[in-house]
């Protein structure tokens, strides 16, 4: 039997021992009176008030407190007395103090009024002047004043323990996102194997389209990049202008001078930055290439130069006849051609110049999320 079932069967005896004999003294003292039999339910019950304690030390002693897993802290009153010596003098204030723990959570944050509590059940306490990034500060880290006294008045409230409701309806991982699609209209114009006269010229020019599914859960920043800059129109009316037969056909210069991140990823030029520091033109995205996908026929995959994270707007299609599986792990792959593939193939064998660059602009005339 635990002690507040014996106490129970206590109160209950009583009770009844006080109606069996009566009232010897005729004084009214033998019977349990109502106020003592609701202050005797209240703690069985376990809701009678904590009492407060008040807890105070000097800087030779560093207040703390662990707590169960079934308690928590409420915290009416911390402070301390802080000394500063300056200019010859010494100096001593009041302040307030703050109630933190190892994790960051605060019970009690600077105030003269206000009564605090632990946001959460169990874990240990300290009392800090300062805190900053995990790390507890008996003194003050902008005026060195340093603590020579501290009062911490708190109660500890239980509870019968944790109730856990877990049913696992839900993954603690992030839900996977739909593949998103989108279009490219191209136009270009194609080498003739036959030869023959005005056989590649001008007025040849194919329009066609090409299908692409994006994976934004296999490369997101670069999935979410790209398709900012459709939703802009960033890419309409700009060319594939370097085209390598039998490797890849490359686009998505979007300025003339290289291209950039649609949006701000904290990286300049490559390197980690301050967005107030680096202009719009030199955004970059950060690597993602580790992401498990390979280049293959109908790869598309973002350009950038040989820093890791310097991809900005250029992109490359892979044609049918190429394989370049030495660019895997490097160059972040982040879509695959579902369909019009015939005109990556066609594109790729055009006429070229020089910087691989096609005698006849390769045009990639709108793009659009479907």
């Amino acid at each position: 039997m635990d002690h507040k079932a014996a106490l129970l069967a206590l109160v209950l005896v009583s009770g009844s021992l006080a109606g069996c004999t009566g009232d010897p003294d005729a004084g009214g003292n033998d019977e349990i009176d109502a106020a003592t039999l609701q202050n005797l339910q209240d703690f069985i019950n376990g809701t009678m008030a904590t009492e407060w304690i008040n807890d105070r030390g000097d800087s030779g002693h560093h207040w703390n407190i662990s707590l169960s897993d079934d308690e928590w802290l409420e915290v009416k009153s911390a402070r301390a007395i802080m000394y500063l010596y300056h200019d010859g003098d010494g100096h001593f204030e009041s302040w307030p103090a703050m109630i933190v723990s190892d994790e960051g959570y605060f019970a009690q944050w600077p105030s003269y009024a206000l009564v605090g509590s632990s946001p959460i059940f169990g874990g240990d306490y300290s009392l800090c002047i300062d805190w900053n990034d995990g790390i507890c500060y008996d003194y003050n880290r902008g005026s060195e004043y340093e603590i020579v006294e501290w009062s911490v008045i708190y109660r500890i409230h239980s509870t019968t323990g944790v109730n856990y409701y877990y049913t696992g309806a839900f993954s603690p991982e992030a839900p996977l996102l739909e593949n998103q699609t989108i279009t490219l209209e191209v136009s270009y114009v194609p080498w003739n194997s036959t030869g023959g006269e005005n056989s590649t010229e001008e007025h040849n020019r194919i329009y066609g389209t090409i299908v692409i599914d994006l994976y934004p859960n296999d490369a997101p920043l670069h999935v979410d990049s790209f398709v900012a800059h459709i939703e802009s129109g960033s890419y309409n009316n700009t060319t594939f202008h370097r085209v390598i037969d039998g490797f890849m056909i490359q686009g998505g210069n979007i300025n003339g001078t290289g291209g950039y991140a649609a949006n701000w990823y904290g990286y300049c030029n490559g390197e980690v930055a301050n967005i107030w520091s680096c202009d719009t033109v030199d955004w970059t995205i950060p690597n993602e290439s580790i992401n498990g996908l390979t280049h293959g026929p109908g790869t598309l995959a973002m350009a950038r130069s040989s820093d890791p994270d310097s991809a900005g707007s250029q992109f490359y299609i892979v044609p049918s006849d190429s394989m370049p599986s030495h660019l895997d792990g490097s160059y972040t792959v982040f879509g695959q051609v579902i369909s019009g593939q015939e005109h990556v193939d066609a594109i790729s064998d055009v006429d070229t110049g020089s910087n691989d660059s096609p005698v006849y602009d390769v045009i990639l005339e709108g793009a659009w999320v479907n």
